[in-house]
């Protein structure tokens, strides 16, 4: 796919940008410049510089298509791509140690399953590691975590709250990214790949099967060897939900469709016969719902990563920004059926605002029978006596702004086993342990003091999208 990825990233706001005129043109001029750049004999400072002017013409088109006719025409038209303005611009500044322009580059690409929640959206079930050359894309090898080895020991080093937080758990491949903090995932699984394989990797991306149904609704239906049709519309249920039915007593076999799947859709990508307004489009949808992620060990692109959502970052920053994050604790693929309802309020603006963050989580599994037991797994220690098939245990975490306090707590019908106070990055942190049969609902309640500016909310990408309310702002 000869310098496609960067391509499609520089393409999102030049689609429609045509209706400006002259600074499309010069924009052109200089993307066109560049891209020959990328396959050349240059060297780091002129590629970064010339990148960086790319970064400029496309961050005035979005200044100009920010004009509210033009915005409403481009709405209109499906194609406002100013939502994602920054992750646009940041990635191209980035773009030429991405590409490999300076030396060839490797990346993990992590297929994230969310069916069994972690904090940046699920366990990594299958991998795929590929080079980047002079704007060059090449796969090199594809597989499953089944040939993937854990440590005893975290190959990172990581801040004492961490520990505190995770334990060692993460040194376990599948455990690597129980933190929302995307750097830490990613550098954890860098680290245990170099321990096995003795390679370092460059940077990882994260995706799951939500974003590839996406990117299927561009290109189009993928066929299998063995005939099966993988669809924009069924890729979910099949990942995450049929196939632990189908390969009930084959997982290796299970592990493999997933490989397959991530096989066929890379040739389809690759062959570049779809619309690449349609593929932006697949591409701005994964970004605003924080599905495609990040990380580059490069110091220069890390930093413009950092400032964006593709960055996955749990930011230090002053800000007032909240998350409700699950975390699966009983290793069943259960997450795939739970609903979350977040509201969000300001009940007090006076000094230091104070802010209740309302989390009701439900079942949505209406009865466990028939499923197969690798999904109704209860791997968690002290179960309850009277479990009831469907049952799902995990842990959540409802974070606050940076450098808030957490006031208060409670939960509905209860008055002990509340769960306790943490901290994760400046970030004050509720965290309960829940247990829920099927149908069953609970609401939790954390309320903060802090916060500076506008209320955010940061959503996990699982398989149901978490329905979002925020009241009142200081």
């Amino acid at each position: 796919m000869k310098r496609r990825l960067i391509r499609t990233l520089i393409a999102l706001p030049i689609v429609y940008a045509v209706l400006l005129g002259a600074q499309v043109g010069l924009t052109a001029l200089h993307a066109k410049s560049y891209f020959s750049s990328l396959s050349g004999e240059y060297d780091r400072t002129t590629l970064d510089s010339q990148s960086n002017q790319v970064a400029t013409d496309v961050n005035r088109i979005f200044t100009l298509l920010s004009v509210p006719v033009v915005k409403q025409i481009a709405s209109a038209a499906g194609v406002d791509f100013t939502p994602i303005r920054d992750e646009a611009v940041a990635t191209i500044k980035a773009s030429s140690w991405i590409a490999g322009a300076d030396a060839p580059k490797r990346y993990m690409i992590a297929f994230q399953n969310s069916a069994e929640a972690r904090g940046t959206g699920g366990i990594l079930g299958a991998f795929a590691i590929v080079d980047l050359n002079k704007g060059a894309f090449s796969v090199v090898r594809t597989g499953s975590n089944a040939v993937l080895y854990s440590q005893k020991e975290i190959p990172y080093t990581v801040p004492l709250e961490y520990y505190k937080l995770y334990g060692k758990n993460p040194a376990i491949l599948q455990n690597s990214n129980l933190s929302p903090h995307f750097p830490y995932g990613a550098e954890i699984w860098m680290g245990l790949w170099k321990k096995q394989f003795g390679e370092q990797l460059d940077g990882v991306i994260a995706v799951d099967p939500s974003a590839l149904s996406y990117v299927l609704k561009a290109t189009g239906p993928i066929t299998l060897a063995n005939g099966s049709v993988i669809t924009s519309d069924n890729v979910v249920a099949e990942t995450l939900q049929k196939a632990y039915k189908r390969y009930e007593k084959d997982n290796n076999a299970r592990k493999q469709y997933l490989v397959d799947i991530m096989n066929a859709a890379a040739a389809k990508i690759t062959s570049g016969q779809y619309s690449k307004i349609a593929m932006a489009k697949a591409i701005r949808r994964g970004l605003i719902e924080n599905r495609i992620l990040m990380y580059s060990r490069d110091a220069a692109a890390e930093k413009e990563l950092a400032t964006v959502r593709l960055g996955g970052f749990l930011s230090k920053d002053p800000n007032n920004e909240y998350r409700a994050v699950i975390q699966n604790i009983d290793a069943s693929k259960l997450d795939y059926y739970l609903q979350r309802s977040v509201e969000i309020e300001n009940i007090s603006c006076k000094n230091i605002q104070q802010t209740q963050v309302r989390v009701t989580l439900t079942n949505t599994l209406k009865s466990g029978k028939g499923l197969p037991a690798y999904v109704l797994t209860r791997a968690d220690k002290g179960k309850p006596a009277d479990l009831v098939t469907g049952q799902h245990r995990f842990k959540l975490f409802i974070y606050g702004p940076t450098n808030a306090k957490l006031v208060s707590v409670s939960r509905e019908n209860r008055k002990d086993g509340l769960g306790g106070g943490s901290t994760e990055r400046g970030r004050p942190i509720y965290v309960a342990d829940v247990d829920l049969a099927p149908g069953e609902s609970e609401e939790l309640l954390a309320n903060f003091a802090g916060g500076v500016g506008k209320i955010s909310f940061v959503d996990q990408p699982l398989v149901i999208p978490t329905q979002l309310s925020v009241k009142g702002g200081c």
